[in-house]
Parts: C-alpha cells; structure tokens; sequence
C-alpha cells in the first residue's frame, strides 16, 4: 500500500535524488539523510515503515552498525531495512546469504546500481512482511 514512510539514509546524493525519483510517483513518502547519526535522529523523531540504509557512510561499515543498533532498540527495532552498497560486487561479497543474522541485520539487500524494478519489489515485499 502506498502512502508509507521510508527513511533513506545514504551518503551519495545522486542515490538519494535515484531513490526519490522512484519511490515518489509510487505515492511513497520520503525522508532523506546523509549520515548515519541524521538518520537516526529522523528515524527517533518520526519511525518509519522502512529504512534503506547504505552500508558505507562515514566508515565503511557505519550501515552494519547503525542497522545493529535499530535493530536492538525495542521502540524502532521492529522496522525493516533493506541495505544498499555496491560493496558487495567491488569486493566480491554475497551478503544476501548473511540476511537476518547479527552478521546482517537487515531483511533485504540490494547491490548498487539501482533499478527501479528491483527496488520497488524489494520495497513491497518489506512493507508486505511488517
């Protein structure tokens, strides 16, 4: 159903301006962070229905842990994330077998670049399992 709130957290702007190309013709509602700690404050302030986390922002594991600590708050932990990199083909890593362990503490990943298909499944799927 659209009209859902999505938190995206990514460092790159042109990912973020990608993103909102996509998500808002789908009736989407968007919020948009560039760091980690931005992310969270918007996240605390209004909970989203789903949060698109890059995995690389000020370090290169800032996402993983980040994702660590939504996941172990009580008030937000139960929102979805979908983790976005394109880590995973620079550095030949299949993180997708890790999803949903400490390892990966998010419902979905998806490799960098983006498409629209593949977002918008990825997305409805997240939403669908709330």
């Amino acid at each position: 159903m659209a009209g859902e709130h999505i938190v995206i957290i990514d460092d790159d702007p042109d990912v973020r301006e990608a993103l909102t190309l996509m998500l808002e013709p789908a009736g989407y509602r968007l919020t948009c962070c560039s760091t980690g700690p931005e992310g969270t404050a918007a996240i605390r302030a209004e909970p989203p229905d789903l949060i698109l986390l890059d995995i690389m922002l000020a370090s290169p594991t800032e996402g993983f842990h980040l994702a660590y600590e939504l996941k172990k708050d009580e008030a937000i932990g139960k929102i979805p994330i979908i983790m976005i990199s394109a880590i995973g083909q620079t550095m030949g890593m299949d993180y997708a077998k890790e999803l949903g362990s400490d390892y990966v503490p998010a419902e979905r990943f998806l490799d960098k670049p983006l498409r629209l298909e593949i977002v918008l499944e990825a997305v409805q799927e997240a939403l669908a399992k709330r």
